[in-house]
């Protein structure tokens, strides 16, 4: 750790690192398999572990006035406090302001067919005052730096410096976007141009100056538009109003609640674990439309993944699942934690009086290892006495480190980037509630879906709790402003249960007459062969695994390629020879080789066998196969071949794999039975 200064945080120059990509994910052996027997080979694919090393990478916009903003002249612009931000790109939407954007007409007087009914949906009528003006102001939200000059203060703790602000104050109902816009249904006309506030960390006790500066009045919107938009008076969907109108209905729940977007969630609940160090958060989704009947609230469940607050030892374990305590991190593991997870999380450290927060921008030496100048009388000047993390600790906090022989990490604050600060991995916290975009693996969106997809009586039941939990009538910005949400019931629409069609399969004994499926409810069962097929006359399996496959894991995937022809025969789909089989690790460059080799030997299939790799082997399959060779691929998951296999339910675990097959091989699986579905007497006046 370099240290400097009293506060504990070591500091110190950049050291330049050599940026070495990731080797392959274990001895890379490949392990050709004949029908009878695995065989190892390819030894030249072996490479030697590399000692750990480190390595670094270095990393408010301007907006220009829109010509459609109007200048208020309420509000004087002479003797304004300048903002630091002199000039902003406007805020533009993808859909031009010309193009045409007109309500769907729905046939309310439909057919006839089926049996007639109601459906609920998950929208609620909203009502809202047509006299009714809401103004535009362009603000900005500083923070004091210890030089006396201002910085834009962070995204997080914008809400909370303008209401208390607006508290101490007494402004007038105004609502805020969380960027630079503030709303209101007033004139802002006896506000003050800038106004300061000091506020004191709850946690750390420490204060922070921040002001408000109110620009100027960027434009005023008549809300009556939203109903010359829904009578066709107008052509272009108003989105300004909506915008400021949904900006509203977030207010008193962003207060209280994980804002992403139009999604909340709530802090109090507990994340369901993930097994990556990431958790599963239940919440909820509102939007405004315009309708046919006028302005609807669309609300509905959502889900979404949040980083668990863990203890960046016990996040970093989960995350490689492996115990890093016994095994180290290694070069490889480190640059992959700092390409994919650990750059954009914030880290917290709670060891001194305050709490701090960080980026990580790499790792170092172990808390043993690395030592900087000997702190005497607060600062590290002319002392050739050197001392390290582990000993800092020790006498400065009265810790003693239980994982001393870990990496550090090096750490930054935004926005400065030329200090860093060398901390123990055990003194670092994930910061809660930071969302995850990281793609879900398999098994993962396995139980993400389990627990998502609900019946509609279910999910009909949840969209009402939503409702009565944000209690909308009794929200105060809905009340100021004339507003009220119809939230006893939800809105209703005519609706026909259709019959559903019939789907035609060849026979599975002669394979030539028609056979009829019925389908109920969407399901229905695979017993006979498909309508179009092709024989395979040469055909390949490959086994990639993440790690070095073990004789259990090979005898598993040796029954699969076994059973599988066999298997899918019963579909019409032929093989006329045994498959070409590899085992290779789960390395592109490996994979891209074997597929190139495998279409020089006339492959007309290639399957794979996935064991234990992530989505990115996946995707690096499906980039070399489709689009730089040409060669069909599937794939499949070594986990779900084995619970088959041992639960003796291969086939019906292949009645969903082989539909996609003979998709990918030109083959048709079924067809409508339409002369029966046009002629049946329910249909004939059918619109």
């Amino acid at each position: 750790m370099s240290a400097s200064g009293s506060r504990g945080r070591g500091r110190g120059k950049r050291v330049n690192r050599v940026d070495i990509g990731p080797p392959e994910p274990y001895r890379s052996q490949s392990i050709a398999i004949i029908p009878e027997k695995f065989h190892q080979g390819n030894k030249e694919n072996r490479m030697m572990n590399r000692p750990p090393s480190s390595s670094s990478t270095t990393t408010s916009s301007g907006r220009k006035p829109s010509t459609d903003h109007c200048k208020s002249t309420s509000r004087s612009s002479t003797n304004r406090a300048k903002s630091t931000h002199s000039h902003r790109n406007s805020i533009r939407s993808a859909v031009p302001d010309t193009s045409i954007i007109s309500i769907a007409q729905r046939p309310d007087q439909g057919g006839t067919a089926g049996q007639k009914l109601r459906l609920y949906t998950n929208h609620f009528k909203c009502n809202i005052p047509q006299i009714l003006k809401c103004h535009q102001y362009d603000i900005e939200l500083e923070a004091a730096n210890r030089d006396n000059t201002w910085r834009p203060a962070k995204k997080d703790d914008r809400f909370l410096i303008l209401r208390k602000i607006i508290e101490r104050e007494h402004f007038p109902l105004v609502w805020y976007d969380e960027g630079k816009s503030l709303y209101s249904i007033e004139l802002l006309v006896d506000l003050k141009d800038q106004y300061e506030i000091i506020i004191k960390d709850k946690k750390s006790d420490r204060e922070q100056k921040y002001r408000l500066l109110i620009i100027n009045l960027v434009k005023s919107y008549d809300i009556q538009v939203l109903w010359d938009f829904i009578e066709n008076k107008i052509a272009i969907r108003p989105r300004d109003p909506i915008r400021i109108l949904e900006t509203l209905l977030k207010q008193t729940t962003r207060a209280t609640m994980v804002c992403v977007k139009n999604q909340f969630y709530d802090r109090r609940q507990d994340l369901d674990d993930l097994g990556d160090g990431r958790g599963l958060a239940h919440g909820f989704y509102q939007a405004m439309f315009l309708t046919k009947i006028g302005a609807t609230l669309n609300i509905n469940s959502t889900f979404t993944c949040f980083y668990q607050p863990f203890n960046l030892v016990d996040f970093l374990c989960e995350y490689l699942q492996h115990n890093i305590i016994r095994d180290g991190i290694d070069e490889r593991e480190q640059q992959l934690l700092l390409r994919k997870v650990l750059k954009p999380i914030w880290l917290e450290t709670h060891h001194t009086e305050s709490v701090r927060k960080y980026r990580i921008r790499g790792f170092g030496a172990s808390a043993r290892q690395h030592t900087f100048p000997r702190i005497v009388d607060g600062t590290n000047e002319d002392n050739q006495e050197r001392q390290s993390v582990y000993e800092y600790f020790l006498e400065k906090y009265q810790i003693t480190l239980k994982y001393p022989n870990l990496p550090t990490v090096e750490l930054y604050t935004p926005p400065n980037k030329t200090q860093f600060h060398y901390l123990p991995m055990e003194c670092c916290t994930i910061q809660a509630w930071q969302r995850s975009i990281k793609p879900l693996t398999t098994d993962q969106r396995a139980r993400v879906t389990k627990k998502t997809v609900v019946n509609p009586t279910q999910r009909y039941q949840s969209i009402m709790d939503i409702i009565q939990i944000r209690n909308f009538n009794q929200d105060k910005y809905l009340n100021e402003i004339g507003m009220s949400i119809d939230d006893q019931q939800m809105l209703t629409v005519p609706a026909r249960f259709i019959p559903p069609p019939e789907i035609k399969y060849k026979s599975g004994r002669d394979g030539q007459s028609d056979i009829v499926e019925r389908i109920n409810i969407g399901k229905w069962n695979l017993r006979n062969r498909f309508q179009k097929t092709r024989t395979i006359d040469r055909w390949a399996c490959v086994l990639i695994s993440s790690q070095k496959p073990n004789p259990n894991q090979l005898s598993i995937a040796k029954q699969f390629i076994d059973q599988f022809p066999y298997i899918i025969k019963q579909y019409g789909i032929c093989f006329q020879t045994n498959p070409i089989m590899f085992s290779d690790p789960a390395n592109p460059q490996v994979i891209h080789d074997r597929l190139r080799e495998l279409k020089e030997k006339n492959c007309e299939v290639v399957l794979i066998i996935l064991n234990g790799v992530g989505e990115d082997i996946y995707k690096s399959i499906k980039y070399s196969g489709n689009q730089k060779l040409g060669i069909v691929t599937q794939c499949t998951d070594f986990v779900a071949i084995a619970k088959n296999i041992r639960n003796k339910k291969l086939d019906m675990y292949l009645q969903n794999l082989v539909q996609k097959f003979n998709a990918k091989l030109g083959g048709v699986n079924g067809m409508v039975s339409l002369a029966r579905a046009l002629t049946s007497s329910s249909t004939k006046d059918d619109i």
